[in-house]
């Protein structure tokens, strides 16, 4: 009886000593989490994200955050601002379009592809000798190749017929979206050793969000 207990300790020790090795990632892997939850809005890569960051960092640490929720915020807070803009018949009767409008600009961001080119270590002392990797990565989007512009001189007199017809429009050009666009960005995923182990993590990567919705909104014309 002694020895089976024994045997079933190894075994134990054994499984838990795997399953941390799969903590054990890449910076190229961690970087995909982090570009999947921020710029792709997926649950389940934060997830897998913040069951990597609770080994170094705690669970103080992790995002808190549900990204279809955020996702889904997003698309209603752009459709009140945008029918705030219009008079209120129009917006009466183009809510609807409005909103389809921005759910297919915001599904078009969220089928980001990117690359990653390069990954160098960069040593700075002041980060007390755990130093950082810094991933240069190729982002792209599918965007119209046609102009999208709203060229209906002033808005206020812009009626409901004519409003409906240019969302109903456009919505479809984004959804066949046929001109590649990409970009060159870096992002640094600094280093935190524990043990013979190195981890990756960034503090503030809502800035993958930030430069990719910049560029993205900035092909759509």
């Amino acid at each position: 009886m002694k020895m089976l207990n024994i045997v079933c300790l190894a075994i134990f020790l054994f499984s838990f000593g795997s399953l941390k090795s799969q903590n054990i990632l890449k910076p190229e892997n961690v970087f995909n989490l982090y570009f999947n939850s921020f710029v792709k809005y997926d649950d389940e890569s934060v997830k897998e994200l913040n069951s990597y960051l609770i080994n170094f960092l705690g669970k103080e640490s992790t995002h808190k955050m549900k990204l279809k929720d955020t996702y889904n915020e997003k698309i209603d807070e752009y459709t009140k601002l945008f029918l705030a803009g219009l008079p209120v018949n129009v917006a009466s009767e183009c809510s609807v379009e409005v909103k389809n409008y921005f759910s297919a600009l915001m599904q078009n961001f969220a089928n980001a592809k990117y690359r990653v080119k390069e990954i160098k270590i960069i040593n700075d002392e002041r980060l007390k000798g755990n130093g950082f990797s810094e991933v240069t990565y190729e982002a792209s989007f599918n965007v119209p190749s046609h102009n999208l512009m709203l060229n209906m001189g002033d808005i206020k007199n812009i009626g409901a017929g004519e409003m409906k017809k240019y969302l109903i429009d456009v919505t479809n050009e984004i959804k066949k979206a046929d001109k590649l666009v990409s970009t060159e960005q870096k992002f640094n995923l600094y280093q935190v050793k524990v043990g013979e182990n190195i981890y990756y993590w960034n503090g503030g990567p809502q800035e993958l969000n930030w430069k990719m919705n910049e560029f993205y909104l900035r092909n759509l014309n």
